[in-house]
């Protein structure tokens, strides 16, 4: 049958026509060890034939054709006017096609790459990072973000599915009673609980199929109605914003937007899986035979759309065109429709890696056995979850771009380039080389860029999807309330220059520049500034109270802060028509105009600058953490010095982001992660069990240095608790004091397993310093330059 035959043995005793002889005799010399590993890779192999992406190998080239249109063109092409508005004709015009031809050439690399090593086929995406990259550190380069991709889109799709489900129902029955988006989207998923059963990606192909000529045919619709209605009356081509900041960062949303629109390289391996594959002929024939033909019909969905649609609107147009195109309108709920059973499909196939990477954890980690009610648990759950996030964070949208803005680029512009070098190493300087290295320089910077602008975007779709307050006529950018008639005296216009001039220096200074945000900016800039690093040494802080005195400290000082925290709120606006921004102008309100300066100003700095500095150190050593469990022995040692180098790094790019509203991406990503990490710390050292000799007494031998110890301990929940230094600044920035006000040494150091999961809590660490580093900084920047302008009449320009 093809199997490898034991050799015979060496005493000449092996009799090839006697079938009991030749199967029994060398059982006990050679057969039990080839028989076990026979049984082990027999049931490796049945594992394999039941996980998702290994257990079809039958497919043919127009397979992947669909397959790479349904991953490709999902509902972000209906933006991609919107992107264009706000990249104008030339820049947006060069980055569509510059976009097209590079992700083409990388998704052409991971085809090639796919069979690099003969006989061996890299079956899904981190495997191809493992080989690259070495075991250990390929999984922890790619499937982080391979995950956030993934996970994120079919949230994404979960909500678009819903929106578009909602609009359908509005366009074909506007004076129907309406229907929360919430149940929408609870409609959608109930398809996504059936389909996610079907096993693998060959079993989805009618789908996605249907999913592939959905797009095609929404996205025909977009181009051709807009192209119909003509060209707009006084149609504009300029910039949307009317000031410089405003177009910047419109900009480089549209850069995200485009990026977003080109990100389906994270299944292109797992596709190709599914192609037969001979010695002969290997699947990256067929496959890029596919893959082209889907690119022809990614270029006719997309560059149609965003051309026309920009053509006839201008920088009018919508964030989706089809809410620009009114009618006719069964025609619109008809494209809503298809947007609906595409993005069914493109569940599905961002869902499939997804069910992999879970059921291969399950079954070849934990050794579950592989069965149907396994995979009904696991896929049902995941539907649920993304399900959940979904209703709970309908503005998902916006914040991919900030969560994934540093996954989506990577995985689809520069880390095939990478892995190509890494791999081939082709030599320096050549062709090949300046291609990967230039695409991969170019890429980055690409992807920074929109990092950038879709971290203001996010945030303004959460507050459409909240709704948002409006700021009453006569409240000032300032914050001070004037009646609405109230003139200045013709006469002064001494007076007159002079209040100007102050409007402009404040709405140039951190903190008074801008009074739009919402209660949830409160939250999570609050999260932000109490829940430091300082959380990990809590169970140090209780080994030194002991549970008694620590339990009560504890609750005592959250309930005494959460009092403190309502005095200072209530105190922003004590004063009619006054608010007092930052925590030095109450204090002055208080002890008078220099007493209070010299009270506050001290005490605010030490905090925030000390912060910053633990910070910075905090980030340097979880980063040093990192390296030392992702690459153990063979890694050369690195100085604590330089990994806080390369952690300020960071903070000299986020420094320059003008005032909180520009940190809220930073800070609501630091507010998750503060989150993650704490529980990580917790259920980690829960799984660790209680330690054999555990003992509750107090640490130090001697009564004195209990009692320093005992101190100590109080600094250290103390310091947990320190977040009141920003938060009247944190106040400043949200319309009026009713919003803020609404209800809705290190533990990881004694944790050395799962080496996975610590690593990716100090991670965690570092991303939640970096917003706590920067919410802390600006306060001080305010305060710095206020001194500068307003004391010594530097002029505020962004040089200064």
């Amino acid at each position: 049958m093809g199997t490898h035959q034991p050799p015979p043995p060496s005493n000449g005793d092996y009799a090839p026509n006697n079938t009991t002889r030749q199967v029994f005799f060398p059982l006990p010399t050679l057969g039990v060890g080839q028989l076990y590993v026979q049984e082990k890779s027999e049931k490796q192999k049945a594992i394999d034939d039941w996980l998702p992406i290994n257990s079809s190998r039958s497919r043919k080239w127009w397979f992947s054709a669909f397959h790479n249109v349904t991953a490709m063109v999902g509902a972000g092409v209906l933006s991609l006017p919107y992107a264009m508005a706000e990249l104008g004709w030339g820049p947006g015009v060069f980055i569509m096609v510059f976009s097209w031809i590079i992700t083409l050439y990388t998704l052409w690399q991971m085809v090639e790459m796919h069979e690099l090593v003969p006989g061996k086929r890299f079956d899904r995406y981190h495997e191809l990072g493992q080989y690259a990259f070495g075991e250990k550190l390929g999984l922890y380069i790619v499937v982080p973000q391979q995950l956030v991709v993934e996970v994120s889109l079919c949230i994404v799709y979960m909500v678009t599915g819903g929106q578009s489900l909602k609009k359908f129902h509005d366009t074909v029955c506007p004076s129907c009673k309406q229907i929360k988006l919430t149940y929408f989207i609870m409609i959608f998923a109930s398809v996504e609980f059936v389909l996610s059963h079907l096993p693998n990606f060959d079993s989805i192909s009618g789908v996605s199929l249907a999913a592939a000529v959905m797009s095609l045919s929404y996205s025909t619709i977009a181009w051709a109605a807009s192209l119909s209605k003509g060209v707009q009356d006084d149609v504009q081509y300029g910039y949307k914003a009317s000031t410089t900041p405003g177009t910047v960062f419109g900009f480089l949303s549209g850069l995200g937007d485009i990026a977003f629109a080109y990100s389906g390289h994270n299944v292109v391996l797992e596709i190709q899986a599914t192609i037969e594959s001979t010695p002969e002929r290997p699947s990256k024939g067929p496959m890029w035979k596919g893959v082209v033909v889907a690119y022809i019909v990614i270029a006719l969905c997309y560059f149609p759309v965003a051309l026309i649609g920009y053509w006839m609107f201008g920088n009018s147009v919508r964030d989706n065109i089809l809410l620009s195109l009114e009618k006719p309108a069964w025609l619109i709920a008809m494209a809503n429709m298809f947007v609906v059973i595409h993005v069914i499909g493109s569940y599905q196939i961002y869902a499939m890696p997804v069910f992999d990477m879970i059921e291969t954890l399950l079954v070849k980690k934990l050794d579950f056995p592989p069965s149907q009610m396994l995979r009904f648990i696991v896929r049902n759950s995941y539907v649920a979850i993304t399900m959940f996030f979904g209703i709970t964070f309908p503005f998902f949208g916006g914040l991919l771009g900030f969560f994934g803005g540093l996954a989506f680029a990577p995985t689809t512009y520069f880390l095939p380039c990478i892995m190509w070098l890494v791999i081939y190493k082709p030599k320096k300087f050549g062709l090949s080389w300046w291609t990967n290295w230039l695409s991969w320089q170019s890429t980055r910077f690409l992807t920074l860029r929109s990092w950038d602008g879709v971290s203001r975007k996010a945030f303004h779709n959460m507050e459409v999807s909240y709704g948002s307050c409006s700021q009453p006529a006569h409240v000032s950018t300032m914050g001070t309330e004037s009646p609405p008639h109230q003139k200045l005296d013709p006469t002064n216009k001494v007076d007159e220059d002079k209040l100007k001039k102050q409007k402009e220096i404040d709405d140039w200074l951190p903190i008074t520049s801008s009074r739009d945000a919402k209660w949830w900016y409160a939250a999570f800039h609050n999260v932000t500034a109490m829940v430091g690093a300082g959380v990990l040494s809590l169970p140090y802080a209780m080994s030194h109270l002991r549970w008694g005195p620590g339990v009560v400290i504890l609750i005592l000082l959250w309930v005494v802060t959460l009092c403190t925290l309502w005095q200072m709120v209530k105190m922003h606006e004590m004063v009619p028509g006054k608010r007092f921004d930052p925590y030095h102008e109450l204090g002055q309100h208080a002890f008078g105009e220099k007493l209070g300066l010299y009270i506050v100003v001290p005490q605010q700095l030490i905090v925030e600058v000390g912060v910053d500095i633990v910070y910075m150190v905090t980030g340097g050593k979880s980063l040093e953490k990192i390296c030392h469990l992702v690459c153990d022995k063979p890694c050369k040692d690195i100085k604590t010095a330089y990994f806080i180098m390369i952690f300020s790094s960071v903070h000299f790019v986020l420094a320059h982001l003008p005032n909180f509203n520009s940190i809220s991406g930073v800070s609501l990503a630091a507010a998750v992660m503060s989150l993650t990490y704490s529980t990580i710390a917790c259920t980690a050292s829960v799984q660790k069990g209680v330690q054999p000799d555990v003992q509750y007494g107090y640490k130090a031998p001697t009564p004195s240095g209990t009692v320093l110890n005992f101190f100590t301990a109080l600094g250290d929940v103390a310091f947990a608790y320190a977040g009141h230094n920003v938060v009247l600044e944190i106040q400043a920035t949200i319309p009026s004091k009713g919003p803020m006000w609404r209800v809705d040494d290190n533990i990881l150091i004694t944790l050395e397993k799962p080496r996975w999961l610590i690593v990716a809590a100090n991670m965690f660490v570092v991303i939640h310093v970096i917003g706590s580093y920067q919410l802390y900084a600006m306060p001080v920047f305010d305060i710095i330059e206020m001194v500068m302008v307003k004391k010594w009449h530097f002029r505020p320009t962004q040089t200064l």
